[in-house]
């Protein structure tokens, strides 16, 4: 098993100082990283952008587990950028959001252009432990949808940037190997729908943008949820990002439950990214995370 951990990159034509002053001034939210480059063992990808980018992030989930945490902090941040206090109960996805949006206000986000492929300053195997930290670091901007997409520029295609396999449609089936999965597409959830009357799922959005992934076989980053295993959040549970997955196929089936068309998605990781499966779930060695 080859370790994912990053090479240093190696020296380039400019001296340690000339690079210093080379980096000054660098906006550490809008690196841009080749789609595959960081997470393939070649040294030039891993620049000093990359690890700077790295900083940034543990920083920034330092902030936000503070906010968490300590309601004093979280009261006087919240005062200083006019944002009021908290109202209700200081739990939930709206207190996550809300947190979230005050690490924004800090400056802190970082990898804030959306793109497709790896983001920088993350590797694979990397623990989360909430969906707000997802979206803080560049992973996953959307917190409640599983299916997060880019738009091309003249808005004629969409695209998917990434996926979160959180369980909770239960027609989400995967094998034996984490190598490849189903993945079951967004829209009429059971679980969710409550008393409404469930229709078909339809082709339009997330789903449709994972179908031009595989048309154009462009690369998907999964992050998965993970119940029940070393250094998760108070609820039990964590966000582990799996790395870049190629969609091999698109159809759509009846749910045996329900009797409604839904889409399903078969996913299969990309060969440069096979060295670095987490061993934690192979023999419950701890997976790397941010401290």
């Amino acid at each position: 098993m080859v370790s994912s951990r990053p090479k240093r990159v190696k020296e380039g034509p400019l001296s340690k100082s000339k690079q210093a002053r080379h980096a000054v001034g660098k906006v550490v939210r809008h690196v841009k990283v080749h789609p595959r480059g960081i997470c393939s063992n070649q040294q030039t990808a891993f620049t000093p952008e990359w690890y700077e980018c790295r900083s940034a992030i543990k920083e920034a989930l330092r902030c936000y587990r503070r906010l968490l945490s300590d309601k004093d902090y979280r009261e006087r941040i919240s005062k200083d950028h006019g944002m009021g206090l908290e109202r209700g109960k200081p739990s939930g996805i709206g207190q996550h959001m809300r947190l979230a949006n005050l690490v924004r206000c800090l400056g802190k986000w970082v990898n804030t252009a959306k793109q497709i492929g790896c983001v920088g300053g993350i590797e694979v195997g990397d623990g989360f432990h909430w969906r707000g930290e997802l979206c803080i670091v560049g992973l996953h901007s959307e917190f409640q949808k599983g299916i997060d997409c880019i738009t091309s520029l003249n808005g004629s295609k969409i695209w998917a940037t990434s996926i979160v396999d959180s369980g909770r449609y239960d027609s989400s089936t995967r094998k034996v190997s984490s190598d490849e999965f189903t993945y079951c597409g967004e829209g009429e959830n059971p679980s969710f729908c409550g008393f409404k009357k469930l229709k078909d799922q339809k082709l339009v959005g997330g789903n449709r943008a994972l179908r031009n992934n595989m048309i154009d076989r462009k690369p998907v980053r999964v992050i998965r949820r993970f119940d029940n295993i070393g250094n998760t959040n108070e609820s039990g549970y964590k966000f582990v990002y799996e790395g870049l997955y190629q969609v091999k196929h698109c159809w759509k089936e009846i749910r045996m439950d329900t009797g409604k068309y839904v889409y399903k998605f078969y996913l299969v990781k990309l060969e440069d990214h096979l060295q670095y499966e987490p061993q934690w779930k192979v023999d419950n060695v701890r997976t790397r995370r941010y401290h």
